[in-house]
């Protein structure tokens, strides 16, 4: 099997929230926090984390760390709250988050709540994938995977797949990666989320490029494709195109490549963004041009 090629991991797992109040009334508030001593006595570790998480959104990291280093973590409870709460000092803190996961989980473990025990399960092990312990954060996302499994949970198990995908990827384990790329597939079909569908075919295709799967990359990327005009995704159809035409190069087909990087190109432009400079080269490269 040949490796993944770098740069092919993916974006965090976790997005940040967006607060409905404006950028001038958060700092304000921020402001009145931090310019009284002792006031954090009176916030709890809720309101400290959704402060911190501000204090972030606005470039305030300084802010941000104090907020956080006030916080009393054994307020946090082991509840649905409380994982959203975790997931943030996890995403902020990744030390204290872990140790934060692993009292809540033992807790949860007590109260025999499946749902709730399979959602801090998965927590835990990105928080243990971002100290840099991946085989924990396999050993444990595979539990989650578990009870996922038991409970009928499609998108549940597809989300734990993707998770464990990204762990692959992390490892250069591209044997893996395939296994759990193509569950994706599977998974996201059965629960009839198309635009998931999509990005999973491409995200599929480009490992069976890795691996030298030429014919099947392409045609995976065909199916994104297809998908993708269904959807008007045109960012999506910039990566399908781009990926056949590339493809279309290792098989010496100037002619099918051109005509995708075209395609590519002339979806690009419907996103409103520039054309990034790696597709202009391609470009240039076949027909010739300084």
């Amino acid at each position: 099997m040949r490796g993944l090629k770098k740069g092919w991991h993916s974006a965090p797992i976790m997005s940040d929230k967006v607060t409905e109040m404006s950028h001038a009334q958060v700092s304000m508030m921020l402001d009145l926090v931090l310019s009284q001593d002792g006031i954090h006595a009176d916030l709890d570790s809720k309101a400290l984390i959704n402060l911190a998480e501000a204090a972030e959104v606005l470039g305030r990291s300084e802010d941000a760390a104090k907020l956080l280093a006030n916080i009393d973590t054994t307020d946090i409870t082991a509840t649905w709250e409380g994982l959203t709460q975790a997931s943030i000092l996890l995403r902020r803190e990744p030390e204290s988050g872990l140790t934060t996961m692993d009292e809540l989980v033992i807790e949860i473990r007590s109260h025999e709540d499946q749902p709730l025990l399979a959602g801090a399960l998965n927590l835990l092990s990105q928080a243990q994938a971002l100290t840099d312990d991946l085989d924990s954060a396999q050993e444990t996302q595979y539990e989650s995977l578990a009870i996922k499994t038991s409970l009928g949970s499609l998108v549940g198990q597809a989300n734990a797949h993707h998770n464990l995908l990204q762990f692959a990827k992390q490892s250069d384990d591209l044997e893996s990666a395939l296994t759990h790329a193509n569950r994706i597939i599977e998974l996201v079909r059965d629960s009839g989320d198309r635009e998931w569908e999509m990005s999973a075919l491409a995200d599929l295709a480009h490992l069976q490029s890795c691996d030298e799967q030429f014919n099947l990359a392409t045609d995976n990327y065909r199916l994104s494709l297809d998908l993708a005009e269904e959807n008007k995704d045109m960012i999506a159809a910039v990566i399908a195109h781009w990926g056949i035409a590339d493809l279309a190069m290792v098989g010496g087909d100037g002619q099918m490549a051109m005509e995708h990087y075209s395609q590519a190109l002339a979806s690009q432009i419907q996103t409103g963004n520039p054309a990034p400079p790696a597709l202009l080269q391609r470009i240039k490269a076949l027909t010739g041009e300084e």
